[in-house]
């Protein structure tokens, strides 16, 4: 079963229903000896919340750095290894619970920017460690740590098809202007907000992520092609072929007449 086939609402409602037994729940620092450095999996979904220092974590060819108040999810069997920075204080809170069901496609980090999820992970953990345990008032944290995890997961797919949409809408119009604001509009969101998770997804801004795919474009036509600069400069998107040259130079080091010579061999 897919718990976010039918959106957030139907996710909120499969995590209610479901049980969420947990497995394990510790609190731990640098010197413990619970930390396995070995590459590992776990039948359920670990949750580590870090509540002081740095790690760096590593799963198949991902590589997520961690710091104070991250939360990473593995999903259930993925393999992965931590690193730590033994000089500095390390301090987590680690949950292992199993929902049936639940499937997370790759490695996560939720930065707990409210600390809403560092106040719940305390308060699953003191409950559990307690001499009389609620495990009722247990699940209630748990499955509010879920929730939160989920709505987290939503988002970020939603940025991605958000930005994936734009690059496509880029690539198929490099003729023409276009505007950070133009670009908001067509996903519905704000230049402020579709900048911020452009830079944060690619590295670039939208206008650096632009340019190159402007210039990569008038390279290959340069390689490819005998049309004239003028002429490449336009369908790369240039209305000036004076910027154009300017442009070019600085993305590639050389001239478009010394690329179409030889620069397209490197």
């Amino acid at each position: 079963m897919d718990f976010f086939e039918n959106g957030y609402e139907g996710f909120c409602s499969a995590v209610n229903a479901s049980e969420t037994p947990v497995l394990f729940c510790e609190r731990f620092d640098e010197r413990s000896d619970i930390w396995n450095f070995n590459e590992h999996c776990h039948n359920c979904i670990e949750l580590i919340y870090f509540l002081y220092g740095t790690a760096r974590v590593i799963t198949g060819g991902t590589s997520v750095q961690a710091s104070f108040y991250d939360m990473i999810v593995y999903p259930k069997g993925k393999p992965h290894t931590e690193s730590l920075q033994f000089d500095h204080h390390q301090e987590i809170i680690c949950l292992w619970v199993d929902i049936p069901g639940l499937e997370i496609g790759d490695i996560m980090r939720i930065q707990d920017k409210d600390a809403r999820l560092k106040w719940l992970m305390e308060a699953i953990h003191a409950e559990y460690k307690s001499k009389t345990p609620n495990k009722a008032l247990i699940d209630h944290l748990v499955k509010s740590v879920i929730l939160l995890i989920g709505q987290c997961y939503l988002e970020k797919q939603t940025q991605n098809d958000m930005i994936s949409r734009v690059i496509l809408y880029m690539q198929d119009h490099l003729r023409e202007s276009i505007s950070v604001q133009q670009l908001a509009d067509m996903v519905y969101v704000s230049k402020s907000y579709l900048s911020r998770a452009f830079k944060q997804k690619t590295g670039l801004s939208l206008m650096e992520y632009l340019n190159s795919l402007r210039m990569e474009a008038a390279k290959a036509l340069l390689a490819a092609s005998n049309m004239n600069t003028e002429e490449i400069a336009y369908r790369a998107g240039y209305r000036s072929t004076k910027f154009f040259y300017r442009a070019f130079r600085a993305y590639t080091g050389m001239s478009t007449r010394e690329y179409r010579k030889n620069g397209s061999d490197n």
